[in-house]
């Protein structure tokens, strides 16, 4: 073969070189935006869980009540934002078992660097199942007051035999050393017919520790420890199936006089007065004295002199009557049932929950 045969091939191979180095370059490319997408996508996602997850947390650390049968909240967290779903599985105050919650959180990855601008932001959804679990709570007897007690008669009973029947049967009165005078036959409980004596009185005495309620933080406006359902300003509930939280801030020395009957939670600042018929459900808590006058009664608990706590002095709570007031730890469940806060159910969470 001559010489001149072989002209001009050099221009095809260089070609094909070239078209092969093309090739190759653009299935680089390729496979390098694939993998930075893939790569995108995956930080995305843990980005979408962390939010997921911190909304979660926030959630349930701020929660500082009772939740109700549902809520919704969008809570902004690094990086983006968090749809926060709750809803109620079981209700806790005609059961006596602790409410059952599940919680789900959708995280939206906002803050999330993503390769294709076209890519709609990463979410991930996780769910935990939780109960409410109520405070624990310091009882000493069916009534305790810092203020001391007398009684006038021997009629009516001051019981610490549980009236649920669920649990051992406590002092049916407690009071500062010496506190208590008058008629000691209507005390019912471990002791019985005496009451029980919790140390020296006075805002500089033993008995008010022996009380462990933060009464402080109870009273501070606003407060956290127990947050009210309704401050009272002269409109009674008509309605007591949530066993509410119910306060009145009379000033301390000022009486305030229960209206009608109830149930649940109820906080006076100062003196508390029930006279007639008046009945209530759960746990009065009381500032002041408590003067009962006519045939009061009362399922739950009663402390009262609680403004010792806060260095005041606090007069004798005055007995009058034939009166029943008795222990009952499941009015006090359902009562204490919205104070308390959210725990997580044992492998109970979970991050594989469908949302559409």
């Amino acid at each position: 073969m001559s010489v001149r045969n072989r002209r001009g091939a050099t221009l095809p191979l260089t070609i094909l070189v070239v078209a092969l180095m093309g090739v190759a370059v653009a299935i680089t490319y390729s496979r390098l935006s694939s993998e930075r997408r893939l790569t995108g996508d995956g930080q995305a996602q843990v980005d979408a869980f962390a939010v997921a997850q911190s909304g979660l947390n926030s959630y349930m650390a701020a929660v500082n009540g009772k939740p109700g049968f549902s809520d919704n909240t969008t809570l902004a967290t690094p990086g983006g934002s968090a749809l926060v779903n709750l809803r109620m599985l079981r209700e806790s105050t005609t059961t006596l078992l602790p409410a059952v919650y599940v919680i789900t959180s959708r995280g939206t990855a906002t803050g999330a660097r993503r390769y294709d601008a076209s890519a709609p932001p990463a979410e991930r959804t996780v769910a935990t199942y939780a109960l409410w679990t109520p405070a624990p709570f310091d009882l000493d007897a069916a009534i305790t007051t810092l203020g001391g007690m007398d009684k006038a008669g021997g009629s009516g009973s001051m019981s610490g035999i549980d009236a649920c029947g669920a649990m051992p049967t406590i002092a049916g009165v407690a009071v500062p050393n010496g506190g208590y005078t008058g008629s000691a036959s209507p005390i019912d409980g471990n002791p019985d017919n005496q009451p029980r004596e919790l140390g020296s009185g006075g805002p500089a005495g033993q008995a008010r520790d022996s009380v462990a309620i933060d009464w402080q933080g109870i009273v501070a406006w606003p407060n956290t420890s127990m947050m009210p359902d309704l401050v009272y300003s002269g409109a009674w509930p008509a309605s007591f199936a949530d066993w509410p939280v119910i306060r009145v801030n009379n000033h301390p020395g000022a009486d305030f006089t229960l209206p009608a009957d109830g149930k649940g939670i109820l906080i006076v600042t100062g003196n508390l007065i029930l006279s007639g018929s008046r009945s209530w459900e759960g746990l009065i808590l009381a500032g002041g004295s408590v003067r009962s006058n006519g045939s009061n009664t009362v399922r739950g608990a009663v402390i009262g002199g609680l403004n010792v706590k806060l260095g005041e002095i606090v007069p004798v709570s005055q007995m009058n009557g034939n009166k029943s007031y008795q222990y009952d730890s499941c009015a006090l469940t359902r009562a204490l049932g919205q104070i308390g806060s959210l725990q997580r159910v044992r492998n109970g969470w979970t991050d594989t929950w469908s949302s559409y």
